[in-house]
């Protein structure tokens, strides 16, 4: 396929799933965060987990649902650091959104690890989130996945919108693919984070242990990143619910 043709096709599906998305929908309490895409190594089990490891040392207890059947947060928290004591549930089930919600429906912020791939449990747990966090490694590849997550959001038969929000992950810092990929989400409308994950080695080495790089170092660049991304999380959040 010409590859003009391709882009085209990217920036105009691009363009339709932006005005849908940021419709947003419904007066709800932003208790669940499901972290998803259609695609494999994009880094979703890193960012479930630093968030809620983040979080959890700043006193707010989430709870990590492993609904992957690859279970990475299942084997970061049977490591050494437990991943900091954070509260991890597995269920790769297609009962994973209902454990999700039973959680979240007691008081404490969950956080979803999906499935990489097309699946009924995947679709359950989108289905399931006030809060959609789309990870998209800065290549044409994962951009035209992360169209498939999407569209399943905006073409649910309740009509519901969640919260959608992507971020870059894996990332040279001012790379020109990354920041290609940036403008092209920007200029179609979708909603990404300012913040980013940087291909840094402090992440592999921590999971080592069953940690995050909060654990490891409070103060460094990756556990500021982490900072970043959890502040602009709660950020969204905060103003949803200020406006519900």
């Amino acid at each position: 396929m010409d590859s003009r043709l391709g882009a085209n096709r990217i920036r105009c599906e691009l363009a339709r799933i932006a005005t849908q998305t940021l419709r947003g929908g419904g007066n709800v309490v932003s208790t669940i965060i499901t972290v998803a895409t259609m695609k494999g190594g994009s880094g979703k089990s890193t960012v479930a987990s630093c968030l809620a490891v983040h979080w959890h040392l700043r006193g707010r207890h989430p709870t990590l649902v492993d609904a992957d059947p690859q279970r990475s947060i299942m084997r970061l928290a049977s490591r050494e650091r437990a991943l900091g004591g954070v509260a991890v549930v597995e269920d790769a089930t297609d009962e994973a959104a209902n454990t999700a919600r039973r959680i979240a429906a007691a008081g404490s912020l969950v956080i979803i690890d999906t499935p990489g791939f097309r699946s009924r449990t995947a679709l359950d747990c989108l289905g399931a989130a006030d809060f959609v966090l789309v990870p998209v490694k800065p290549s044409p590849f994962d951009v035209d996945r992360m169209l498939d997550t999407l569209e399943i959001l905006t073409n649910r038969p309740d009509g519901r919108r969640p919260l959608v929000r992507c971020v870059l992950t894996q990332t040279t810092r001012d790379s020109v693919i990354a920041r290609h990929i940036r403008a092209e989400l920007a200029s179609a409308g979708l909603p990404v984070l300012n913040s980013e994950m940087v291909n840094r080695v402090a992440y592999p080495e921590a999971m080592l242990w069953g940690a995050t790089p909060s654990l490891i170092s409070w103060k460094g660049p990756a556990a500021r990143e982490v900072a970043a991304m959890a502040d602009e999380v709660d950020m969204v959040l905060g103003a949803q619910q200020a406006a519900a």
